[in-house]
């Protein structure tokens, strides 16, 4: 259970942060409302899983507190300090066992995202055919300029014919050669994926529909995926742990989430979020029944140890 005093300071704590970023009321309440069931669900799992520090570990890391962040103590008392310290060791003791244990890097796997990373920044030479019309005839008109692509016509020639763009029939529909960042959202998400000498999908922008054509490509210079030195390896490494442990951990807590159940009683008047502010998870393929069963087995091996004796 969470009081409405603790949740104030944790609503305190949070908009009190330094942040560039500027969030409505209803954002803010989503993350605190994620903020306050994540904390208690991973206490609740350290609970289950008999997750407990020993004193002289908490007096160590108090010491070092001391040390390091001195100004704490005038602001809060050693027993809150030492509260706050036995629960940031369950919380990071549950993650450590239930998610960062099964997090395994392999070589071929930093080669991969080596790949991945110097496509998503490679330079692409672009070409578009733009349509305009209504989604009938932009339909009729890819169909035909897929037919005939396919049938061998180049794309050049195809942007000639069929685009919209009054330069095209000078250009040939080529745009030039852009970095990612130079292109638009809804174009920069498309040639992320798009191969060269391939047509897109139509892509809608303010601009009208586009069909895309990479015609080159380029890549950073001095960079072998197949052999890389030990600091690139590092970094790539470090990147690819970090990406699997966020996606691994979003998954872990919003299984958490679906397994749990979370009541919050009327906040009044204390500006306290509602219950609609909950995070949103899907709950489909989730079965708790066997999370349940991964910590009941031990509660029956001490069971059995109690009638031995």
């Amino acid at each position: 259970m969470l009081t409405r005093n603790e949740a104030q300071d944790v609503a305190t704590a949070l908009k009190e942060q330094n942040t560039s970023v500027v969030y409505t009321q209803t954002e803010q309440d989503r993350k605190l409302m994620t903020n306050l069931v994540q904390e208690m669900l991973l206490l609740d799992r350290a609970k289950a899983l008999q997750i407990t520090p020993g004193a002289k570990d908490i007096e160590s890391r108090l010491d070092r507190l001391a040390i390091d962040q001195p100004k704490l103590f005038e602001v809060y008392k050693e027993d809150e300090l030492k509260e706050q310290l036995i629960r940031e060791f369950k919380k990071h003791h549950v993650i450590n066992r239930e998610v960062d244990s099964k997090i395994r890097i392999e070589a071929a796997e930093i080669e991969l995202f080596c790949k991945q990373q110097l496509r998503k920044n490679r330079k692409v030479g672009l070409a578009q055919i733009l349509l305009h019309g209504s989604d009938n005839e932009i339909q009729s008109k890819v169909e035909l300029i897929r037919l005939a692509f396919e049938s061998g016509t180049s794309f050049e020639k195809l942007a000639k014919q069929h685009s919209a763009d009054s330069s095209a029939k000078s250009t040939g529909g080529k745009l030039g050669v852009f970095k990612p960042g130079d292109l638009l959202e809804e174009i920069r998400e498309v040639t992320i994926n798009l191969e060269p000498e391939q047509i897109s999908q139509v892509v809608k922008t303010k601009l009208g529909n586009h069909l895309l054509y990479i015609y080159k490509e380029e890549f950073d210079e001095g960079l072998d995926c197949t052999s890389l030195k030990p600091d690139q390896e590092t970094n790539y490494s470090n990147a690819l742990y970090k990406q699997k442990r966020d996606t691994l951990l979003k998954n872990y807590m919003d299984e958490l989430f679906a397994c749990a159940n979370i009541e919050i009683k009327d906040p009044g008047k204390s500006g306290l979020p509602v219950s609609t502010s909950l995070p949103l998870v899907d709950k489909v393929n989730i079965n708790c029944q066997t999370r349940r069963m991964m910590v009941l087995p031990k509660k029956k091996e001490k069971k059995k140890a109690k009638r031995q004796q």
